[in-house]
């Protein structure tokens, strides 16, 4: 009895350590922030609270194996909760995993979205990325980029591009090339320069189709001007036939891609069931750990398909998506 009452306390203190930090995640979801970090730092520390799924899955058969070697109330109490609060947890990730049912109408364009770490992404794993899109959406573009995109083809596949004038070098260059004939164009907001630039386009049969391109600014610590800028970007978005595409420097769980969600927005990689797709870093020994690419849909518009893509010489995955009206 004594070896099963040593393993019951080794379990529980296992899972209640577990548990302390899956709730913390959990919890973390809903807090604006805490006391001694800036606006910026929480953003930065709450983009990994979706690992708290796997805090539950530790903590949940633990307190599971501990009521059963030695029950008491205490104990049952512990798997209660912990089952609750893993619910809650899963019912923000699951739907990830579950495509849309909603039938698509026709036809389809298909977005690619692509950082280029201050313009240095290979220009020819660019445009070979690009050989199978009909928009395609460029952030951290500079002028020795475009150069460089150019001289590699990627001309012969858009007609048309659009965006401010691009730097020699930094993060603060947008382009959109496209298929399609543009019928208007310009920044998002003039305020926030040319990082987000709308682009209303004309596509066959499907009619007119506006593609925002946004890189708000990412996070810095100590810094607090990170949710104003997501939130100036989101109030500004047309709610219409609109594809939102970029690095948005948010997860989905942050309050601004929940406030997008509210607006009926859906990111394409959930329309079609795709999962967990990180993005980012993307060029280092580490796996990418957060998705902060996203092709985000209007309403009115549904994905059949979606997949992330590597670039050699960018730090960011690039986001690809098939685009049709919906049911």
């Amino acid at each position: 009895m004594s070896g099963r009452s040593g393993i019951a306390r080794v379990t529980a203190g296992a899972g209640l350590l577990a548990l302390a930090g899956a709730t913390a995640a959990t919890v973390a979801r809903y807090l604006p922030g805490l006391p001694g970090l800036s606006g910026d730092t929480w953003a930065m520390v709450t983009s990994f609270t979706d690992v708290g799924v796997l805090g539950y899955a530790v903590a949940l058969p633990c307190l599971g194996g501990a009521a059963l070697l030695r029950p008491n109330r205490a104990r049952v109490a512990a798997v209660v909760v912990t089952a609750a609060l893993a619910a809650l947890h899963l019912s923000w990730v699951v739907p990830r995993y579950v495509a849309d049912p909603g039938a698509a109408g026709s036809p389809p364009v298909r977005v690619l979205s692509q950082n280029m770490l201050f313009g240095g992404a290979d220009a020819a794993d660019v445009v070979a990325a690009a050989q199978s899109a009909d928009v395609l959406v460029v952030v951290e573009m500079t002028e020795p980029a475009r150069s460089a995109l150019a001289a590699a083809g990627i001309g012969e596949r858009f007609s048309y591009q659009s965006g401010g004038p691009l730097p020699q070098t930094g993060a603060a260059g947008t382009r959109v090339y496209s298929r399609f004939p543009v019928r208007h164009a310009g920044p998002l907001d003039a305020g926030l320069g040319d990082r987000n630039w709308l682009v209303e386009l004309e596509v066959p049969v499907l009619g007119a189709l506006t593609v925002v391109a946004v890189h708000p600014a990412r996070p810095v610590r100590g810094g607090s001007g990170w949710a104003a800028e997501q939130e100036r970007v989101r109030t500004l978005v047309p709610r219409r036939r609109t594809v939102v595409a970029g690095d948005f420097n948010a997860v989905d769980s942050h309050p601004g891609m929940r406030r997008f969600g509210r607006l009926g927005f859906r990111d394409s990689d959930e329309l079609v069931g795709a999962g967990w797709q990180p993005t980012y870093p993307a060029e280092s020994r580490i796996p990418p750990l957060i998705g902060i690419d996203h092709i985000l849909l209007s309403p009115d518009l549904t994905a059949t398909a979606f997949r992330t893509v590597r670039v050699r010489g960018t730090d960011h995955r690039g986001v690809a998506a098939t685009v049709a009206p919906g049911a």
